[in-house]
């Protein structure tokens, strides 16, 4: 202890531009390996390497503004997302199908977005060295490594990207009246619109910010009929594009159906808090059939010891903490009916900014003094740690097989796991494995996605075309919408010499799905046997639009 007797935290932590190098110092070694990692399989290839013929062409910018980011016309799906879509669009311009720049990329969104925290929480009045202290935290934190290492988890750490400028230009509008923070502040709210459908809630955080937190009242009551007006314009265009884009995909939510799902799911609340405080049960794949409370639990007992030792509390500050956390995390908690619940720990990363806050408003961090030895001790253990327990913890998402290995492992009740587990092992030539694991997963869950169309696979594969034929079927009733369970029946009609009943399973394939570059291809084949010039050279020339090779 005693070499910290002469550590002067604030002249090596705090002075200049200093903070700001340490925070992107400390980040960037806890992620620097991901930067060597591989596809997931999970969402990043449908995400990316399915629909790389759109990504890579500049062209489709504004397209993107029109579309579902899954780009297929799955019933199930309706996510709109268009910056996401954008920016794995520069990725692949510079990368391609390599993995790097992806990561590359989720590495400096997560660099930038930690510099951002500390930003936001010293305008919001929170002392430096604590601001510095939950930044460098924030940039280590083992939770939030999904949505770094793991391609898809962009979305959270984009979404704080823009969340966090727009309440910082907002605030310099208040401090400096500058009009221009202001225009800012909308751009950047606009931007957050546009990654992710939670952000339609801002505006209630800036009115309680405005009503309550800042000492500006008045100015902000003058600026409100602006803010709404504003407001209105940019929802409504969003809400236009939106309609485009999902209207072959339709919601499958109901505003009721949608807080029965939130009520439903209220317990992952304790299981978020845990992973926060004690973050030792972490998961690629966690549900709570799956997961332990008790770190919850033991967090929330030395939450509210800490709440009760604390002389004095910051309570308008708390209550804006605990608004932002419930904004920001609540909308994850929906899901569709039938569906089993997965709660992924990269939709913790911009609540936990949230539980900052709260922490700050208490008097037993507000008064914690960073010249004291002990403390510098505390503050280079808790790094160290949680440095460790990150770099561990990104090891799981380095490559599919070790993604879907631990899955199963963290998650042995969830068909999905055991399912893509199969589909890894499928790609790998490991036949045998792959059967085990879609078998698993059907034991669990009869009507599981895509399950049966990969045992018609497995089972085209052994030669026992009638049980495939019975899977794919199987599959199409449970999941009528499903492209490749439509694309494998026409493979297995074709391989029976079945050519026209191929060529209808195609064509039903390409109607679902129109990038479907394989049923595409097989349709130019079909036509140009039976002598269809002008169709084959159509669907030819489709099929090579989406880098389909022949």
């Amino acid at each position: 202890m005693n070499k910290f007797k002469n550590f002067e935290f604030s002249k090596i932590f705090l002075e200049g531009k200093r903070p700001y190098l340490w925070i992107l110092g400390f980040g960037f070694f806890v992620y620097v390996r991901s930067l060597s990692f591989g596809f997931t399989y999970f969402d990043d290839n449908v995400l990316i390497l399915d629909n790389l013929f759109f990504l890579k062409d500049i062209n489709n910018f504004f397209k993107a503004f029109t579309i579902e980011v899954f780009h297929v016309l799955h019933s199930s799906a309706a996510y709109y997302r268009p910056l996401l879509t954008i920016s794995y669009m520069f990725d692949a311009l510079i990368s391609g199908n390599n993995p790097f720049f992806y990561h590359l990329t989720n590495v400096l969104i997560h660099l930038s977005t930690s510099i951002f925290v500390f930003i936001f929480l010293n305008k919001l009045k929170i002392k430096r060295e604590l601001s510095f202290l939950w930044a460098v935290v924030f940039a280590i934190h083992p939770v939030l490594v999904q949505a770094v290492a793991w391609l898809p988890g962009r979305n959270d750490s984009l979404l704080a990207f823009f969340v966090l400028p727009s309440f910082i230009f907002l605030i310099s509008f208040f401090e400096k009246r500058k009009s221009y923070y202001l225009w800012l502040y909308l751009l950047f709210f606009a931007l957050a619109l546009f990654t992710k459908e939670s952000s339609i809630f801002i505006p209630v955080l800036v009115l309680f910010y405005g009503l309550l937190l800042s000492d500006k009242r008045n100015l902000f009551v003058n600026i409100l009929p602006f803010l709404f007006l504003e407001w209105m314009v940019i929802f409504s265009v969003w809400f236009y594009l939106r309609s485009i884009a999902l209207l072959s995909s339709p919601v499958p939510y109901s505003i009721l159906g949608s807080i029965k799902s939130i009520f439903g799911n209220l317990e992952a609340i304790i299981l978020y808090i845990g992973k926060v405080i004690l973050p030792f049960n972490l998961s690629v794949l966690p549900t709570l059939q799956d997961s332990t409370l008790v770190y919850g639990f033991i967090s929330l007992v030395l939450i509210l010891v800490l709440f009760i030792f604390s002389k004095k509390k910051n309570y308008p500050l708390i209550a804006f903490g605990l608004l932002w956390f419930f904004v920001f995390l609540l909308p994850s908690f929906i899901r569709p009916s039938g569906y089993v619940p997965d709660f992924l720990e990269h939709r913790i990363y911009l609540p936990l900014v949230g539980i900052f806050v709260i922490f700050s408003s208490l008097s037993f961090f507000e008064k914690i003094d960073f010249g004291k030895p002990l403390v510098n001790f505390i503050f280079v253990l808790i790094i160290v740690i949680f440095s460790i327990l990150n770099i561990w913890h990104s090891n799981k998402f380095k490559d599919k097989i070790s993604f879907w290995t631990s899955a199963v492992k963290t998650s042995p009740s969830h068909p999905l796991a055991h399912k893509n587990l199969g589909a890894m092992y499928y790609l790998d030539h490991e036949y045998n494995k792959a059967k085990q694991e879609f078998l698993k997963a059907v034991e669990i869950n009869f009507e599981e996605p895509m399950i049966h169309n990969n045992l018609g696979l497995i089972y085209m594969r052994e030669n026992n075309f009638d049980k495939a034929k019975e899977e794919f079927e199987l599959e199409l009733k449970i999941n009528p919408n499903y492209d490749n369970a439509l694309f494998n029946l026409g493979l297995l009609y074709w391989g029976q010499n079945e050519k026209q009943k191929a060529a209808e399973m195609w064509l039903k394939t390409v109607l679902i799905n129109p990038d479907h570059k394989d049923a595409l291809k097989g349709l130019a084949v079909y036509y140009g046997e039976i002598g269809d010039r002008e169709k084959a050279d159509y669907y030819l020339y489709q099929a090579k639009l989406r880098g389909a090779e022949f």
